[in-house]
Formats: structure tokens, sequence, C-alpha cells
């Protein structure tokens, strides 16, 4: 038996509806993490940043290790969060 021509053209428009929907949160998702990306980097370089202004050579190394935790660490954390987000969303 054939679809009406009503219950066809229906199912189409949810469906594209759907799919913006979906585009939307995927687009919405790479902004986030390049927020992320940009927010680990700036903290980690201001961390590295206080190495350059303490008058201790012990305590600027600390910064300046400090500064590369942060960034590398920050950095890693927020692309495995998005890698696990799409994952769970079914982007990848």
């Amino acid at each position: 038996m054939p679809l009406s021509e009503e219950y066809r053209r229906q199912r189409v428009e949810r469906f594209e509806q759907f799919e913006r929907e979906a585009r939307r949160d995927t687009v919405w998702e790479w902004l986030r993490a390049a927020g992320e990306v940009v927010f680990w980097t700036l903290a980690g370089l201001a961390c590295i940043g206080l190495a350059f202004h303490t008058s201790d050579v012990r305590m600027g190394w600390v910064w300046w290790w400090l500064g590369f935790v942060v960034w590398i660490g920050g950095v890693s954390a927020a692309l495995l969060a998005t890698y696990r987000r799409g994952q769970a969303r079914g982007d990848w």
C-alpha cells in the first residue's frame, strides 16, 4: 500500500527539522570546544608569564612547569570531553 502524499510530506519535514537541529548542535559543540581550547591555552600562557615576573628562580620554574601542565592538560581534557560528547550524541 503506497504512502499518502500528506504523510510522506510530514515525514520529510520532520526529518529535515531533526537534521537542522543536529547540525546546529554540532556547530555549537565545535564552538564550545574552540572556546575551551582558547581558554586553557591562555590560562597556561598566563602561568608561564608569571614565571618571568618572579624574582626567585625556583619559583619561576614552578610557574613555568605549572603553565605547561595547565596548558597541555586543559587542552587535552577539553578535546577528550568534546570527543566523548560527540560519541554520545552520535556525531562520529
